[in-house]
């Protein structure tokens, strides 16, 4: 259906006696004459002139035809507006990347950017985040907080309130990832850490040393999924802005680990002290994020390793109130920094912060397993699926520094070669 013309200082209709359009009440004002109407999906739009109205109105034909119009009055949004009654409220994301998100979003993106409209978002204002971001945050959360930021321009692009997303600009690129590696822990560091944790918790070092098991996941683990060699990591417990819930390995994908005998016996050893307690939680489905809490279906496991309450783990406070200290007492990390503040008529309130360097954290147990597997002559295609790894190459440039002897056996493979010996019959 084509749109039309709307001359606003004539009536539609002809007088019938004198057969001439009569004026209307805005015939002279300062009321734009022209408003070129009726085209589908497209808001009607006002011009002081019929020419200008009829080249309006002829482009955004032709590009609503082709699925490329843009009106540039719905960039006038204000970034903030659009974020929080548009583009936030229906994000369909799992519960813990939702909360995740939350704190780099209204954080790390809104403070700078919520007054801006949104067609006045370009490389330049980029730019500008960028180092008012790298002022506050570390380069790794910039980098995520970018990707965030690209996002919600790319959604506001597709629903036509920007002509393009000014983060495709081939001009533009996210901060430089900072440079290191994955550190392997040494075994006299981690037994140092395991002594020193609070013992219903030392299993959990065992479990991500010798099975290489996520942080959530080792929380989640039950006596029934240890099956001979075998270890089945269906789970994890998670932390919600709603409290603890179970759900999926980390992306959707449950998997078969290594369960060498030793792990076995540390799971024994620790259930003879602390017997196995069932814990009920709301599952959470990444396939249904928008599923209501009270409506999240209850699952019942019988979880290896529980607080002395009975209760699953709070990540948060397993790392404040057990990990940290316990890599303290260790002499692993430096002690915290303790600031007291004190509160007329009430007990001074005391905040204690970590300074724990990358690579301290619950993670490092599982670079730890790869380096071991790694040095035992593992194939990076094994240790991709044990970890959970969709892509073998990311697995291999991330550890790639835990196989020093690789590099060797090409060459005695060469100088057995060279010898005139088959490289297949040789063994390093």
């Amino acid at each position: 259906m084509a749109g039309w013309i709307n001359d606003r200082w004539l009536n539609k209709r002809p007088n019938p006696q004198t057969g001439k359009r009569e004026r209307t009440k805005l015939y002279g004002s300062k009321t734009k004459r022209y408003r070129v109407e009726g085209i589908p999906g497209v808001r009607a739009r006002s011009f002081d002139k019929l020419e200008d109205a009829k080249k309006w109105k002829a482009k955004a034909e032709h590009e609503r035809t082709t699925g490329t119009f843009y009106d540039p009055r719905a960039g006038e949004m204000l970034f903030g507006v659009y974020v929080r009654e548009r583009w936030w409220p229906t994000l369909r994301q799992p519960p813990t990347t939702k909360d995740a998100m939350r704190t780099r979003i209204f954080g790390h993106i809104l403070p700078f950017a919520e007054r801006m409209p949104l067609n006045s978002i370009g490389p330049d204002e980029i730019k500008a985040w960028v180092v008012w971001a790298e002022r506050r945050v570390d380069t790794g959360t910039v980098r995520t907080t970018w990707r965030h930021f690209s996002s919600i321009m790319q959604a506001a692009y597709k629903a036509k309130r920007i002509p393009a997303n000014p983060f495709r600009d081939e001009d533009l690129k996210a901060p430089t990832a900072p440079s290191g590696k994955a550190k392997a822990w040494p075994y006299e560091q981690v037994q140092a850490v395991r002594a020193e944790l609070g013992r219903r918790y030392r299993v959990l070092v065992d479990e991500g040393t010798l099975a290489g098991v996520r942080q959530g996941e080792a929380f989640g683990l039950s006596p029934g999924d240890l099956d001979g060699e075998d270890l089945h990591i269906e789970r994890q417990v998670v932390k919600t802005s709603r409290g603890l819930a179970f759900a999926p390995p980390k992306g959707n994908k449950t998997r078969t680990g290594p369960c060498p005998p030793e792990l076995t016996k540390a799971v024994e050893e620790h259930s003879a002290e602390f017997p196995p307690v069932e814990v009920t939680l709301p599952w959470v489905d990444p396939d249904r994020p928008s599923v209501a809490w009270e409506d999240r279906p209850l699952v019942t496991v019988l979880l290896i390793c529980t607080t002395s309450r009975g209760n699953a783990i709070n990540r948060s406070t397993f790392d404040e109130k057990q990990w940290k200290p316990a890599q303290h007492r260790a002499g692993v990390i430096d002690g915290p920094q303790v600031e007291v503040i004190e509160r007329p008529g009430k007990r001074p309130l005391k905040r204690v912060r970590w300074e724990v360097p990358k690579g301290y954290g619950f993670h490092g147990l599982r670079h730890t397993f790869a380096s071991i597997v790694l040095a035992g002559g593992e194939t990076i295609t094994k240790l991709a699926a044990w970890l959970g790894h969709s892509d073998p190459a990311f697995t291999l440039r991330t550890y790639v520094h835990f196989m020093p002897k690789a590099g060797r056996r090409g060459f005695a493979a060469l100088a057995a070669w060279a010898r005139g010996n088959d490289p297949e019959d040789f063994e390093s």
